[in-house]
């Protein structure tokens, strides 16, 4: 694998013994490294870029003898921070996804940690002062796990997607006997209360199915983008759309698997595809055969699904080798000119980093080299955003320190990649 520009941070902070928000600036103005959060460790998950252009950070912090709570920075442009806030209870909570509405809120969905293999969900609405509006939690049945991937609007309100353990959410009958998980997708008035029961929340045509996103394409009318090991592909784990109706009962008979037989590919984004790039969906994830390198998987598919072959636009992995990596997540974002920007974690060295590349709107590199950031221990990817001046920003997760405390990290970078103009 060729190696772009590796930017290796950590050792300052081993040298100032620093435990706190700190910041790595290039010699060029306006492009960064800049780490949130005090003592004890913080990471980096979401972020979006408000309308006043300012750019709220969604992660977690644990500090001293506290619980994991969420932890909202709000910056400005030049990374400095604007205010910050925390929400929590007794129990730890996970972040996982910030999005912004269209009504000018923040919407934010979290895991709520019962026990280690039993949770709830966590919703909440905020205005872009960080003050909360309203609140949830989803909860199933007596004991059973609820975990959250991501949170949508739609027309009168949102959909949460994750799976769960609670299998009697889906239709009787459609699942495998020896079913486990399946994806699950509640939907939310704009108050944040439970759609009537008439809305199904579950589905899984395999073993182990998780649903990655729902998006609302007509009123009434939704995408559910999920994982699953049915056997319709030798059992292995693949993408899967489906087509959800009024009523959320996906169709099975018009179920459209994605992948490839003897390996795994697991999605992890969906990103809207603009008319520059041919509008649609990008489905990314990676691929990984047993024992086997990972690499790269993305999906491009057309703006109206008839759940077919003729849906797909391009269909590949990358060609990259990211080595054995212990996070399996991919982040993609439309680029305002044209193509998508992709982050991954990498792990060729031995350590895992950051692995930022771009591509065409037929899924072919557009750098010559990909772009690698990490320090001298494992770091972890969030979630890539294209700013409004076309630069990259970049949300994460960094350990620093002889210790191994971790920072929520943003990095920004110019529309190349680089810490240059």
């Amino acid at each position: 694998m060729k190696k772009g520009w590796i930017y290796f941070y950590v050792f300052i902070f081993i040298a100032l013994g620093c435990d706190t928000a700190s910041t790595i600036d290039s010699l060029e103005d306006g492009f960064f490294v800049k780490f949130y959060g005090d003592e004890g460790n913080q990471e980096g998950v979401d972020a979006v870029v408000n309308p006043d252009g300012t750019i709220t950070l969604f992660g977690t912090t644990e500090e001293l003898s506290m619980g994991k709570q969420l932890y909202l920075v709000n910056i400005l442009p030049n990374g400095i921070i604007n205010w910050e806030r925390k929400y929590g209870t007794e129990k730890n909570e996970i972040a996982k996804d910030i999005i912004l509405t269209s009504d000018g809120r923040l919407a934010i969905v979290a895991d709520i940690e019962n026990t280690p293999t039993e949770h709830d969900i966590l919703v909440m609405t905020l205005g872009l002062d960080g003050a909360v509006i309203a609140s949830d939690t989803i909860k199933g049945a007596t004991s059973t796990d609820e975990t959250a991937n991501s949170i949508t609007q739609i027309s009168d309100g949102f959909i949460v997607a994750g799976s769960t353990n609670n299998l009697a959410l889906k239709p009787n009958g459609t699942g495998p006997v020896n079913d486990t998980r399946d994806a699950m997708f509640v939907r939310l008035y704009n108050d944040l209360t439970v759609y009537p029961p008439v809305w199904r929340q579950g589905y899984g045509p395999g073993t182990f199915d998780e649903a990655i996103k729902v998006v609302e394409v007509l009123p009434n009318q939704f995408y559910l983008f999920f994982n699953t090991d049915t056997p319709k592909l030798d059992g292995d784990i693949n993408f899967y759309v489906s087509q959800l109706g009024v009523d959320g009962e996906a169709s099975n008979t018009n179920d459209f698997l994605l992948g490839q037989s003897g390996s795994n590919e697991i999605l992890s984004s969906v990103a809207f595809s603009p008319v520059q790039s041919g509008e649609g969906f990008l489905l990314s994830g990676i691929s990984q055969r047993p024992g086997a390198s990972t690499d790269i998987y993305v999906v491009k598919l057309r703006k109206n699904l008839q759940l077919n072959n003729s849906d797909i636009e391009f269909q590949k992995t990358l060609s990259i080798n990211l080595g054995i990596v212990s996070e399996a997540k991919v982040s993609a974002v439309a680029s305002s000119g044209s193509g998508f920007i992709i982050l991954a974690n990498e792990k060729f060295t031995g350590i895992q980093n950051f692995y930022l590349t771009k591509i065409d709107n037929s899924g072919f590199p557009v750098w010559k080299d990909p772009i690698i950031f990490g320090g001298e221990q494992d770091d972890r990817i969030g979630a890539v955003l294209e700013l409004p001046d076309g630069s990259i920003g970049i949300i994460g997760t960094f350990a620093i320190g002889q210790d191994g405390e971790t920072k929520m990290t943003f990095i920004k970078v110019n529309k190349d990649g680089k810490f240059s103009k």
